[in-house]
């Protein structure tokens, strides 16, 4: 989740309507669909055969996986084009996608546990599973606790509502506004660092609204409880492209970093899997996956273990 902004306007593909049983809002005779609700029309394609195990892959395996040939990831849902759940109730997005091909790789079947954001950092240190994704952005406060593999590039923007006369050049501009976003994200440790300078300067506190997905974070801007949603861009531009114009960018924050795979620190899983990632890059699958979800533009050359220097 994270400057200079990296994806005003991704051209992603076509969307699906909203998903069944998903309400929407209605605002001054106009349907809202929130974040989570409209899903790339990626779904229609024939799935790629599934990818052959690469020996050299498969015996960098710790035993355990070697012998269980599963390998579990929690994934934090709510947010697409990361991950969600389509229209058949499936698990999707394309952190499952580069997830899905690399446990192929290692000869693996990946079973996905569904869960908030706010759960993933505590459960791999409990090793309640073996890694973890959910659109997390990695950072030098991270690594000090987790292994991290470095899959997409990105920042963190702010949307408004399209009628809103907000512009977001800094966190000053955040004092006295109610900002929405998701439990256990860095975009609240920002805000709470923040709220001294809002004192400082004479101003109100941020108002932060924590939800356990970016569903729910949309559906308070969208609904006028939140004056600003705050999310990494992935999330931020699909919205504000599915909006059709009743939702904008103002502004972004943090520089570019990169989105990645957890897992606990020193992992014995972190080699193999990253070298599995590595294959993907190099053999253009990962530029295919990344496409298909209508984000090139922060395509990675390399899928990098442990990247430092983004310290926030």
């Amino acid at each position: 989740m994270f400057s200079p902004l990296l994806r005003h306007a991704t051209r992603h593909p076509a969307w699906h309507t909203a998903r069944r049983g998903l309400a929407t809002l209605l605002l001054g005779g106009v349907v809202v669909v929130p974040l989570a609700f409209a899903r790339p029309a990626v779904a229609q394609t024939p799935p790629a055969p599934a990818a052959v195990p690469v020996p050299e892959l498969v015996r960098q395996l710790p035993p355990r996986l070697a012998e269980s040939k599963t390998i579990t990831v929690a994934v934090a849902l709510g947010s697409p084009p990361d991950d969600f759940r389509d229209e058949k109730g499936e698990i999707a997005g394309w952190e499952i996608d580069i997830l899905r091909a690399a446990s192929e790789l290692l000869g693996l079947k990946l079973e996905l546990r569904p869960t908030t954001f706010d759960t993933l950092i505590p459960g791999l240190q409990a090793k309640r599973f073996d890694a973890a994704t959910g659109q997390m952005g990695i950072s030098d406060v991270r690594l000090k606790v987790l292994d991290m593999i470095g899959t997409l590039l990105a920042n963190e923007l702010f949307a408004a509502r399209g009628d809103a006369d907000i512009k977001v050049d800094s966190l000053d501009d955040l004092c006295g506004r109610t900002v929405a976003t998701t439990r256990g994200s860095r975009e609240i440790e920002f805000a709470e660092a923040h709220q001294a300078r809002c004192k400082e300067m004479g101003k109100q506190p941020i108002n932060m609204l924590a939800f356990n997905d970016g569903n729910g974070a949309a559906e308070s801007l969208m609904s006028r409880r939140a004056d600003l949603l705050w999310l990494g861009s992935t999330a931020v531009s699909y919205f504000t492209t599915q909006s059709h114009g009743r939702a904008k960018v103002v502004g972004h924050y943090t520089d570019t970093s990169y989105i990645g795979i957890a897992l606990t620190k020193g992992s014995d899983v972190s080699a193999p899997l990253q070298a599995a990632v590595q294959h993907l890059v190099t053999d253009g699958t990962y530029r295919k996956i990344v496409e298909k979800w209508g984000l090139g533009e922060g395509a990675v050359r390399e899928a990098p273990l442990n990247p430092t220097g983004t310290p926030r």
